[in-house]
């Protein structure tokens, strides 16, 4: 099951919010060698603010198996601030009803095909929490393949910022841009055959926006 949550919801969803720092420890550092802050096998950021949203995949409401989290880039931007050089364009940071997905991890160690069916879900998931919260935009960096697999090849398509380029062991990285419709959305469910994973949208208001 995939959830939302925000500083609102950190009290009935304890295990869900600091699972997804500790997903994020064994994804970041302890796999890939992130040289990032962690505190009791947990890995946080600057960015970890009470502005934050949090897409966390659950199958017992206890250990997370997926996680990315999204922030308005009225409160600071990692790609602004680390990696404007990915960037054409530095308006695109202060147009209105821009977010940031960051962090987007499944855990490692999960089968193929669990792995594919959860990647769906964050990936629909980050596209209806935009469109729940009147979001135009949601912005970040991945590596190319990343950007490839999670959303273009499930039907969510992506503006490039700019060109890809070589960061530390990834040979392209790439800044991109979700341009949110509910077109787009309608258009994502259909694809993957997933409906509102978050359950945010009623199905009829989706149909009755799209295009």
């Amino acid at each position: 099951m995939l959830s939302l949550i925000s500083y609102k919801s950190i009290s009935t969803a304890a295990d869900l919010f600091f699972g997804q720092h500790k997903l994020r420890h064994r994804e970041f550092i302890a796999r890939q060698g992130y040289d990032v802050k962690s505190y009791d096998h947990m890995e946080f950021d600057e960015y970890d603010t009470l502005a934050a949203r949090y897409l966390v995949y659950s199958e017992n409401g206890k250990e997370v198996l997926g996680c990315s989290r999204l922030t308005s880039t009225e409160f600071g931007s990692m790609l602004k601030d680390h990696f404007s050089h990915l960037v054409d364009d530095m308006a695109i940071f202060s147009q209105p009803n821009t977010w940031e997905g960051t962090r987007f991890c499944i855990d490692r160690r999960l089968p193929p095909d669990k792995r594919l069916a959860i990647l769906r879900q964050m990936a629909l998931g980050y596209v209806e929490c935009a469109l729940y919260h009147g979001v135009d935009r949601i912005i970040g960096l991945m590596p190319t393949l990343i950007l490839r697999s999670v959303f273009e090849r499930n039907g969510i398509g992506l503006r490039k910022l700019g060109a890809a380029q070589a960061i530390g062991d990834h040979s392209k990285i790439q800044a991109a841009c979700i341009d949110v419709s509910y077109d787009l959305y309608s258009g994502a469910c259909a694809k993957i055959g997933i409906e509102h994973p978050l359950g945010l949208l009623a199905w009829q208001e989706v149909r009755r926006h799209a295009v």
